[in-house]
């Protein structure tokens, strides 16, 4: 790495330290909390999304059976190629209102069993593939008042199962990838264009494992296009659908599914014009596991974490070892900057009834210090098929669990999930109040690119380095969070002015550093954030 490029991403590091996590009153683990707010959501959330109407929409598969909860309307569902029932009355999605914990049920008709995602820029929710005769189709939802599914079957050029969707600078979606898809296409797609081959997914297919799909997509700053599959990774420029460069082999093992580990895109910032980008992949299983825990043998997942700054000249991965392996763990970007590692198990891999020994502490990771902690523990096993999501309040919420090939909720050793928990991090200790930043007013939440805009809040004590975020609320499922994104934004030194503060806050400045669509900004106060509140960038 040049010097010049590695004096960059020093400071970076160094703005990440003072960001997340700075002088906490609290000691290790302590003041962090779980919480169970739904004892039964009907429907266990493989797939999971918060919507800028401050509602999250999860679902699973429509041939799992029964589900505990009835399609609205005393509607059923015929459906003859369904595995389970040919007419089905049960929903298998639901809208959940986070101010009230209020579960309305949704009508999915097509299979969305290991399907992907992600936002649009209005703020509608658009879903691709799935399995038997959802496999080709494409969902929308857009939150309006009482809105429902939309479905148009066979909008794909090919079946899309286990792959993985990035929004793009243009506002289309590309799709990547799925069981035995080694291509990719985009959504919508252009009169004529069908798919286009990606080399890296078909020499990257264990045989017998795959340990490619739900492949980990990242845009970078500079436009391309980061693709990380089983252990090796690309630059790719989906503009010319050719590949810019090749990354050196994350060593340990498999990192995507069936050997679930995760992937999050580092917050970026305004410190260096949003030039410096970095990738952290942790867990994952070592090479065989899937292969062999047919016969019982269930290896240690991986414990190592890599890093590898993808925008650098020599990029080469820097390993880190989590307190823990884990496979099935969920990466999250916490308001504070911070990653949070959440979910899974220590032993096995994703599938039915493939793994062993639940992992119940999440893991909270210091970017700039590159520090793990173990954090308070859940009672709560979430194997596969669990999610989690970061709220505007900053909680965490925590859904899902299903390693059985149904609704299994006795004579299994893990039995299927339908609780709903909110963890709090330790940020949201009482101890942390008197540094809490609280918005007042945001003057223009419409921003376009490169705007300046005022945010006005108050702090109950003195400032103590004052930073404000910006969060792309992703797709999760099956351990990776789609299009989740953190923008550190450039601002003006707070003014004084009756009792609050005002910063000048410059939005993003194109759709390649944040594509258009709704994102959450908080405001942080010594390391302390504020609630976030909903602005729409672009």
């Amino acid at each position: 790495m040049g010097s010049k490029f590695k004096m960059l991403t020093l400071s970076i590091l160094g703005i990440l330290s003072c960001v997340g996590g700075l002088g906490r009153v609290e000691a290790k683990g302590a003041g962090d909390s779980w919480e169970l707010v739904v004892s039964n959501a009907g429907v266990s959330a493989m797939h999971m999304a918060l919507h800028h109407t401050n509602r999250v929409i999860m679902f699973d598969r429509t041939d799992y059976g029964p589900s505990q909860i009835k399609l609205p309307g005393g509607y059923c569902r015929n459906d003859n190629k369904d595995l389970a029932l040919k007419v089905d009355c049960w929903a298998h999605s639901i809208d959940f209102d986070l101010a009230s914990s209020t579960i309305r049920p949704l009508t999915v008709l097509t299979d969305t069993w290991c399907s992907s995602g992600a936002f649009q820029a209005d703020g509608s929710l658009t879903q691709t593939g799935g399995w038997n005769d959802g496999g080709m189709s494409v969902r929308k939802i857009g939150f309006a008042g009482g809105d429902d599914w939309k479905e148009y079957p066979g909008s794909l050029a090919v079946i899309r199962w286990y792959a993985t969707n990035q929004i793009l600078p243009d506002g289309r979606q590309i799709v990547i990838g799925g069981r035995r898809q080694f291509n990719y296409e985009f959504v919508p797609r252009n009169p004529g264009e069908g798919v286009h081959g990606l080399p890296l997914l078909a020499q990257t297919s264990d045989p017998g494992a795959e340990n490619n799909l739900y492949p980990f997509v990242h845009l970078s700053t500079d436009g391309n296009l980061f693709i990380f599959a089983n252990q090796d990774s690309i630059m790719f420029n989906y503009k010319t659908g050719t590949e810019v460069r090749r990354f050196p082999r994350l060593a340990g093992g498999p990192r995507n599914y069936p050997s679930s580990g995760s992937s999050v895109l580092l917050p970026i910032t305004a410190a260096d014009g949003y030039k410096a980008a970095e990738v952290m992949i942790c867990g994952g299983a070592p090479a065989g596991s899937f292969q062999n825990v047919g016969s019982g043998k269930f290896a240690p997942a991986l414990q190592t974490c890599g890093r590898l700054v993808i925008t650098a000249t020599n990029p080469q991965w820097q390993i880190e070892n989590m307190p823990s392996p884990r496979v099935m763990g969920d990466m999250l970007i916490l308001p504070t900057g911070e990653i949070l590692i959440i979910n899974g198990a220590k032993y096995g891999t994703a599938g039915w009834g493939v793994c062993r020994e639940p992992a119940l502490a999440p893991v909270l990771y210091n970017p700039g210090f590159r520090r793990f902690q173990e954090m308070a523990t859940t009672t709560i096993p979430r194997l596969y098929h669990s999610t989690a999501l970061v709220l505007p309040d900053g909680k965490v919420l925590v859904a899902g669990s299903n390693p059985n090939q149904g609704y299994s909720f006795a004579g299994v050793m893990y039995p299927t999930e339908l609780r709903i928990e909110k963890y709090s991090p330790y940020y949201l200790n009482n101890g942390y109040n008197f540094r809490r930043p609280q918005i007042v007013l945001v003057d223009n939440t419409n921003p376009k690119y490169g705007a300046a805009f005022k945010v006005t809040f108050k702090v109950a004590s003195a400032l103590a380095g004052v930073a404000f975020h910006l969060y792309a609320p992703p797709f999760v499922t099956h351990t990776y969070s789609m299009n989740q994104r953190m923008l550190i934004l450039g601002s003006t030194a707070p003014a004084a002015a009756s009792g609050q503060h005002v910063s000048t806050i410059t939005a993003p400045p194109n759709a390649v550093t944040a594509p258009a669509g709704y994102y959450l900004l908080t405001v942080i106060n010594g390391g302390t954030p504020s609630v976030s509140t909903w602005v729409h960038v672009g």
